[in-house]
């Protein structure tokens, strides 16, 4: 069965395909548990047992991305990318990429630069303004508590 398109979306699939992975693989890192992820999804048995048993999150990253890219590719060529796909958990990559629409606000909402204007406040502080005996007028309702 041949799938017409696929051949051309393979690549965009193959690089958003390691950008999950390396972020699975970081959070699996930082749980403790890389080796134990790199082998459930199956990509363990095509890296060196060496580079597993040190764990190191970057060797590991540039080994699980090209030893994925190669099962990726392999599983196309025979005809089983999807199953492929789903062993990884990524099988809603071979959607079709959609992109997110952003609104522009038409003519009629955008202001004006001739109506935005910064208008200067005009006024005096009257409080401060008030005389000794205005103050004492003011403040004869209050009690003050020391």
């Amino acid at each position: 069965m041949k799938h017409s398109g696929l051949d051309d979306r393979l690549d965009p699939i193959l690089v958003r395909a390691a950008m999950r992975l390396e972020e699975r693989m970081r959070l699996a890192y930082f749980r403790g548990n890389l080796t134990k992820y790199l082998d459930r999804i199956g990509l363990a048995k095509y890296i060196d047992e060496e580079k597993l048993l040190k764990g190191s999150l970057l060797d590991l990253q540039d080994d699980a991305a090209v030893a994925m890219a190669y099962c990726l590719r392999k599983a196309r060529k025979r005809g089983y990318l999807k199953e492929a796909l789903d062993e990884l958990n990524m099988a809603e990559l071979l959607q079709k990429e959609t992109r997110i629409k952003t609104v522009v606000p038409s003519l009629k909402r955008q202001p004006e630069l001739n109506k935005v204007q910064l208008q200067m406040v005009k006024g005096e502080n009257k409080s401060s303004a008030l005389t000794e005996e205005e103050k004492k007028e003011l403040l004869k309702n209050f009690k003050v508590i020391k």
